[in-house]
């Protein structure tokens, strides 16, 4: 009998709905190799969707966050793999060892590339979360009875993380990680020209048929640093449709400087509220601040040509009942010109890094790390007199009173506008900023090792004999 091997897949949603169970509409279950429905592995994956067995606390305590659409999606995938990978080497993960077996076989063959798909090494970061979901799955099945004693050793470690109390001070904690944990390298940020970025952003503005309004998706991006599936899921009235509803922030500054406050709430990152109508995810609400000069150029487009490119979607419809559901399904502001139909996160991606040509490296999250480090940049500007006295300092340690007083300048600009602007605070966002801005002051980027601890930015999990 031929091998299928694992996969993934999604029923079919009216179906589900139909049937009463549209909860799982966007659920993803695993067909194993015969194929058949992977019994176990899914009623693993249901329990994490549902919140009955998180790795957290295992089901005891407090009531967990529920994990979004995109983290089931991921750890069906990354389950289905080393369930794919333990059937070519006859390993029972019911059965199996930690260390011997998920870290020294699956995770050593992903490390050396001898199990990936184009024979070559594989990231930490994708080794860590294979790993971690086919660990997690061990744990469940022991505290379901489903398998023996699962031994899972683990270290604990003192890190440096912001006060949140003060957030020109740190304090330190202390972390409980697993052992064999691939080490991740540390980001180190770099972004294309001023130039090269211009050329680019000119190119995608004269792509044939949908140019204008990709570029107006890029400067969207570049001006707020929202993530793609935010500006993806932008509904029309994100922007309240009146101006005169609009919330200035700064009236007494020039206008060129003002900024309206917009709240998002669809696509946004974090935890899974829900799933509303136009099947955009629910996510924890958070304000922004747009450029007046930006909000004008919006309204006009959801004047003029977004009204086009909805008109050639309505023309779809054979009656006109037909005709105005289109128009009132079509709830998202960026409509693609001739067909009228939403721009999702995928075309997002499409026109930024795969349409046009365009930089190495350079993608749509990379142009939210760039708006952070030129508003970084441009603030530090600032505090030119600071600077030049801490670069003409010989010998210059971290404990210098020049230093602290540039850290903390630089901290407050980070946690004070950069951090609410993306809406997170990993104190690994701030040593990855702080640390590009030391490489433009040409400054030895020694003298931040002792601001922030990188060991903070994996999540615990318990060990012992479960």
């Amino acid at each position: 009998m031929p091998d299928y091997g694992y996969k993934v897949i999604y029923l079919n949603r009216e179906a589900l709905v139909k049937a009463g169970y549209g909860h799982l509409a966007d659920h993803p279950f695993i067909m194993d190799s015969d194929p058949g429905y992977a019994r176990l592995p899914n009623r693993f994956l249901l329990d994490r969707a549902l919140g009955v067995w998180p790795p957290k606390g295992r089901g005891e305590g407090c009531c967990p966050v529920l994990p979004s659409r995109i983290s089931m999606k991921d750890y069906a995938y990354w389950l289905c793999n080393a369930l794919e990978w333990a059937e070519a080497r006859r390993v029972d993960l019911m059965t199996c060892d930690y260390l011997s077996v998920l870290v020294g076989r699956y995770q050593e063959e992903m490390i050396k590339g001898v199990w990936s798909a184009e024979n070559r090494k594989l990231s930490a970061i994708t080794v860590n979360a294979r790993v971690q979901i086919a660990l997690e799955y061990g744990m469940w099945a022991r505290d379901k009875g489903l398998r023996d004693v699962f031994v899972i050793p683990t270290t604990t470690r003192r890190v440096v993380v912001g006060s949140h109390e003060n957030s020109r001070s740190h304090e330190v904690k202390e972390v409980e990680s697993r052992l064999g944990k691939v080490k991740v390298n540390k980001r180190v940020l770099s972004f294309p020209t001023r130039d090269e970025i211009k050329e680019w952003r000119q190119r995608v503005k004269e792509y044939p048929g949908s140019g204008e309004t990709d570029v107006l998706i890029v400067d969207l991006i570049l001006n707020t640093a929202i993530r793609r599936e935010e500006a993806a899921c932008w509904r029309v009235d994100t922007l309240p449709l009146d101006p005169g509803d609009w919330r200035i922030l700064n009236p007494s500054q020039p206008e060129e400087y003002q900024n309206v406050s917009v709240t998002l709430k669809n696509g946004t990152k974090g935890q899974q509220l829900g799933i509303d109508e136009f099947l955009d995810k629910l996510g924890p609400e958070g304000d922004i601040h747009l450029p007046l000069w930006l909000a004008k150029r919006l309204h006009k487009y959801r004047e003029t040509e977004r009204v086009t490119a909805l008109m050639n979607k309505v023309k779809i419809g054979k009656t006109v009942a037909e005709q105005k559901q289109l128009m009132r399904q079509s709830v998202h502001l960026f409509l693609q010109p001739q067909t009228g139909e939403r721009y999702n996160g995928e075309l997002i991606y499409t026109l930024w890094s795969r349409r046009v040509s365009h930089p190495p490296h350079w993608c749509p999250h990379l142009g939210r790390d760039w708006w952070a480090c030129t508003h970084l940049e441009e603030r530090m500007k600032q505090h030119a007199e600071l600077i030049a006295k801490v670069l003409a300092t010989p010998n210059i340690n971290p404990e210098h009173p020049l230093v602290l007083q540039l850290r903390d300048t630089a901290q407050t600009v980070i946690q004070m506008e950069i951090q609410p602007q993306l809406r997170h605070r990993s104190p690994l966002t701030t040593e990855i900023y702080l640390k590009w801005l030391f490489n433009q002051l040409r400054m030895p980027l020694s003298i931040t090792r002792q601001w922030v601890d990188l060991g903070n930015e994996g999540s615990s999990v318990e060990g012992g004999d479960a």
